[in-house]
């Protein structure tokens, strides 16, 4: 499985730099050569680290199998604590973590309803009263008529430069693709399966590790879970709170922005229609 993840992450880089620089790798001549030598050399290198990887795995002993046999036993002893009492902490968490957090996140919701309602209505109502404003503007500012000046705009083109063909970094993905970074844990891990006196030695304490690891998890598990599920029960009774207060605060706000932004809006977009007509009336006498 690491291996895969590494093969395919590897091709998904060498896929986007292709994309990024244009570079062809697989050209059919020198520097697809040059990439599957990379490859080549990639495979050799995967051989070797396995097999010292394999070779240190068979060289261990009875005391390097017992230890960690302990290390594997009691962390999996500690997990298996650890899940038996997280969600019982969980709940501990949530129900204590839960305690005035609805009324704190009214306070802040309606604060917050209050001022963006007010803010967002403001916007609206001067969009409107500008909108309604502009064509009044311009049919009075088109009957003073005075010169005025368009300008066109320019765009430039600005052609993106070809990208260079290099046979050294063809060769480097070769390599980055075919390249496989678990080749020594999988010979290592090999090795040890094939070492009776590793894995008596494993056998033999990996159960003492395993019960020595259960009640450290189990305190571990619950204390975790009740400082997860108190934040998370903080954290929801605020949103609610939030939630329902900022809505009933935002309404009304908004109305009033409204209102407040229809009147700026409709002077400014007044007088902007007219400077427009003005402008187009003269220029069309």
């Amino acid at each position: 499985m690491l291996r895969l993840a590494a093969l395919l992450l590897a091709t998904t880089l060498a896929t986007l730099a292709t994309g990024c620089d244009r570079l062809d790798c697989f050209d059919g001549g020198p520097l697809e050569m040059s990439y599957r030598d990379g490859e080549a050399a990639a495979r050799i290198e995967n051989q070797v680290a396995f097999e010292r990887g394999r070779s240190d795995g068979l060289a261990l002993t009875r005391e390097d199998g017992e230890a960690e046999g302990w290390d594997d036993g009691y962390g999996d002893g500690y997990s298996d604590g650890y899940a038996q009492t997280y969600a019982i902490g969980y709940a501990d968490g949530w129900d204590d973590g839960g305690v005035g957090a609805v009324e704190a996140g009214c306070s802040a919701g309606g604060a917050a309803g209050d001022a963006d309602g007010w803010n967002q209505g403001w916007s609206a109502g001067y969009d409107a009263g500008w909108d309604n404003a502009w064509s009044t503007g311009w049919n009075a500012g088109w009957d003073a008529g005075s010169a005025s000046c368009t300008q066109g705009a320019r765009r430039e083109d600005e052609p993106e430069p070809p990208d260079p063909e290099d046979v050294r970094e063809c060769r480097a993905r070769g390599h980055a693709v075919a390249i496989d970074p678990g080749a020594y844990g999988a010979g290592h891990a090999e090795g040890k399966r094939q070492n009776p006196d590793f894995q008596a030695g494993y056998r033999a304490r990996y159960p003492l590790g395993y019960s020595a690891g259960v009640e450290p998890g189990r305190v571990a598990g619950y204390s975790a879970g009740y400082d997860d599920g108190h934040d998370d029960g903080w954290a929801s009774g605020y949103d609610a709170g939030y939630g329902d207060c900022f809505e009933q605060a935002w309404s009304g706000a908004y109305s009033d922005g409204y209102d407040g932004g229809w009147d700026r809006g409709w002077a400014d977009g007044y007088d902007d229609g007219y400077d427009d007509g003005y402008d187009d009336g003269a220029n069309c006498s």
